[in-house]
């Protein structure tokens, strides 16, 4: 890895206080007022610093505005004091560890190797785990267009401007063409990287303070050796893992957040782009390195930062220098070679001017989300701005909280954020999500349009119910960066179809808010309700919308609202994948999440390994994962919210294949579900593990749910073997076998649900209120109709199917 990627040195974790920074040059967290604009950086090797100063290590320099905090002597024990320089053309921060008038101590030779030892195991263990999250992403490396030389940033800075600047700039020699004291950092012919690092910051420092307007708002910071922690599913590790790019810009606005608890006043949620420095010789045998380096930077600025539509960063050598930009169509970079040369320097400064950018919007911002911060920098509130595309009606909505609901964890795809809202007029809360969606020739079905969906399914009980929706929202596509190297799909040529990255749009859903994901119900009544009304919602949306969700998981079925009548008491969400049932054909596309996939889907992705002929996706495979969802929630949990600990060793066996990125891990689930389903005997699902909480009614749900999807199962498996393809003949997809098969399921539901109910005595609020609907359906009086100890007969039929 290269130096300024991946360097941590013993005292990574002692910084100067903000105090000291602060009484040195003002500077040392964002928002303070900018230094002396004359004053001219000053990178000397040796600084004055306090008596007892034992360390030439460099940690937290902040350079701005043409002023330098020189590099910090930081001891290991972690206590620092300022010391400043008295020189008019610097400003010194430097630090001990040592309490006035004592001596430092220092560690035994073995023991600080042993720490040293420790502490470089659990970095590598560190960055092995951040490489992995980020390898999927890396699979979608693109290069820059042609033009990437002179339209990338062109309207930062004007060429009369840049021409005046390097007339002027003491830094650079106009006679050899080159930036001075930035080739010759090197001893024995070895490039210096420290003394690249400081010729570089200068020149950075010099193109900010000359061509960038930036008023104290962004500043140049050396971050090499500070702990820039990360933002993490897992708590665990947002605690522990960290990076340290060689340079950040540290930015100051609405959008930019300071982190919390943390002195150095610095994290990937107020840093405008990251910025590596490394030689020329590391360059191309760290080829790989420094794209997985950026990829987990930018990574985590869309993480902390989650109103960002893209993110840019760059890695510069002595004579080259790599440009990335990060967007859910994938990576692109670009190269500029030979920087200090008259035909390459205006695109070097202008990549400098674009990265610390103080238009929002050119950094890569949705600012139709806007943020209310407090005093120390952090968000407090904020809104979310919208206008729907039905009414043109704009609309500006109150964040319920400054953190998304959700926000997926890769960089390419949906990009997925979602966000809970307050409508100033009604009160009500709502959700909106954010995603970016695969552009197709206009001649294309294959793929589904969110909005065009949930308009489709509008009114229909156990269904999300959208209010309004952005199709282009803000106008932005992926296409739109002036260096992608695009081409429209109906233009490609199949062979070379990979050449170029996807054009993705970001649309913006404003929908209805449910509850809490199906597997955290807080009762046994209420998962049965909420997977009942949503099959219902499914049978709904298949033979009302004529469309196929194609997406049955956990985390697509949720809760209804407080107090929701039957129906409405469990919704299916996400209908970003659901398809027309006119254009389902038999094809290889495996479709959903990975657990709950069905045995034919399953059968479908690997069919191009085994020969296997392909089957539809249909409602059937659907209702297979509908069953999946309820056998996995009973597998591992053990009461509402109560893992089993520990969970039987087949539903261990299953969980090890929620990612199916190949073909040997899908044989491997499918081989599980065919001993499951596709047994010679069928098999009792109550011995797998279910866990000692669940009453006989959901035990019995189980069971009669395994028959059932098992005789599917065969049936369509049986249909695959036979030569010809007698689906449609089969009856299986004939109006009155699909109403049939979704009515057998939800009475296997209701009739559970009845017997659950008679444990509880009185009846319930909710067994109530379905009483009361079922009274309205017949017709009959709440004097004519039975009493609730009498009433399970009625309850079996709780709710009227269309």
């Amino acid at each position: 890895m290269p130096p300024a990627c991946t360097s941590v040195s013993d005292g990574d974790q002692n910084q100067p206080s903000a105090a000291a920074a602060e009484k040195a040059m003002k500077i040392a967290k964002p928002g303070a007022s900018a230094p002396d604009s004359n004053a001219r950086p000053v990178l000397n090797d040796k600084q004055p610093g306090a008596a007892g100063l034992t360390s030439e290590t460099d940690h937290g320099s902040t350079f701005e505005g043409g002023c330098t905090t020189k590099p910090s002597s930081v001891s290991e024990s972690g206590s620092s004091s300022p010391n400043q320089g008295d020189s008019d053309n610097q400003v010194v921060a430097t630090a001990t560890s040592a309490a006035p008038g004592k001596a430092m101590l220092k560690k035994p030779e073995p023991e600080r190797e042993a720490e040293d030892i420790a502490e470089a195991t659990m970095y590598k263990a560190m960055i092995k785990i951040q490489k992995e999250r980020v390898m999927g992403d890396l699979s979608s490396m693109f290069s820059c267009n042609r033009s990437f030389n002179y339209c990338l940033h062109k309207d930062v800075v004007t060429e009369e401007c840049i021409k005046v600047f390097l007339e002027t700039c003491p830094l650079y020699d106009q006679e050899k063409q080159e930036w001075i004291g930035i080739l010759d950092h090197s001893v024995d012919d070895v490039p210096s990287a420290t003394g690249l690092i400081d010729g570089l910051a200068e020149v950075i420092l010099a193109i900010m303070e000359e061509l960038g307007d930036f008023g104290g708002r962004r500043y140049l910071m050396k971050t090499q050796g500070l702990r820039l922690f990360h933002q993490e599913e897992k708590p665990e590790f947002a605690a522990s893992h960290y990076s340290s790019p060689t340079f950040v810009i540290v930015a100051e606005g609405p959008s930019f957040e300071r982190p919390q608890h943390d002195s150095q006043g610095v994290g990937f949620g107020n840093i405008a782009t990251c910025i590596d420095v490394i030689t020329d010789s590391d360059v191309e045998v760290q080829d790989n390195e420094i794209a997985e380096m950026h990829t987990i930077y930018a990574r985590q600025i869309f993480f902390q930062q989650p109103n960002r539509r893209f993110v840019q960063t760059c890695v510069i050598a002595q004579e080259s220098l790599r440009f990335f930009h990060f967007d859910r169509s994938g990576i692109h970079h670009g190269d500029v070679y030979d920087f200090h040369s008259k035909y390459r320097i205006k695109l070097f400064i202008r990549i400098i001017l674009g990265l610390c950018s103080l238009d929002e919007e050119t950094l890569g911002f949705d600012t139709s989300i806007q943020w209310c911060l407090n005093a120390d920098g952090q968000k407090v509130s904020g809104t979310l701005t919208t206008t729907d595309d039905e009414t043109k009606v704009e609309k500006t909505y109150d964040l319920e909280s400054v953190r998304p609901v959700f926000q997926a964890s890769s960089i390419v795809g949906t990009g997925t954020t979602c966000w809970s809202v307050r409508d100033r007029e009604s009160n009500k809360v709502l959700f909106i999500k954010d995603s970016w969606r695969t552009e197709h020739s206009e001649d294309s079905s294959l793929k589904p349009v969110e909005y065009e969906n949930l308009k489709r399914a509008r009114n229909l009980e156990g269904v999300v119910h959208m209010i309004s929706y952005e199709a282009d929202h803000v106008g932005w596509q992926t296409k739109n960066f002036e260096a992608v190297d695009y081409v429209p799909p109906e233009n490609r040529r199949s062979f070379y179809a990979r050449r170029w990255a996807e054009n993705r749009i970001l649309s913006r859903i404003v929908t209805e808010l449910y509850g809490k994901d199906i597997h955290r119900s807080e009762s046994e009544s209420e998962l049965l309700c909420a997977l009942r009304d949503a099959v219902g919602g499914h049978r709904n949306l298949y033979l009302k919308a004529q469309l196929l969700h194609r997406d049955i998981a956990w985390s697509n079925i949720v809760l209804g609202k407080p107090r929701a009548p039957p129906g409405q008491e469990g919704i299916l969400i996400d209908l970003d994948i659901a398809k027309l049932v006119s254009e389902l054909k038999p094809e290889a596309d495996v479709i959903g999440h990975c657990l709950f996939f069905s045995i034919g889907i399953l059968i479908n992705g690997i069919s191009g390994e085994t020969g296997d002929r392909f089957l539809t996706h249909d409602y059937l495979d659907d209702l297979q994962s509908f069953f999946y969802v309820l056998a996995s929630i009973m597998y591992f949990y053990d009461g509402p919210s109560q893992k089993q600990r520990p969970v039987d060793r087949f539903m261990q066996e299953w969980v090890k294949h929620q990612h199916c990125g190949s073909y040997s891990l899908m044989e491997e689930h499918l081989e599980l579900k065919k001993s499951f389903i596709l047994s010679k005997q069928p098999t009792d699902p109550c011995k797998l593990g279910v866990g000692r909480h669940w009453s006989t009614a959901s035990r019995k749900l189980l069971q009669g749910f395994y028959t059932f999807t098992r005789e599917m199962a065969l049936l369509k498996e049986g249909i695959r073997s036979s030569k010809n393809d007698t689906m449609s003949n089969s009856g299986l997809l004939a109006e009155s076998t699909v109403r049939q098969s979704y009515d057998r399921v939800l009475q296997m539901f209701d009739i559970a649900i009845v017997e659950l109910d008679k444990t509880t005595a009185p009846p319930s609020s909710r067994t109530l209120a379905t009483l009361n609907v079922k009274r309205k359906a017949d017709g009959t009086s709440a004097e004519s109709s039975p009493k609730a100890e009498d009433s399970d007969k009625n309850r079996a039929r709780r709710r009227k199917v269309d």
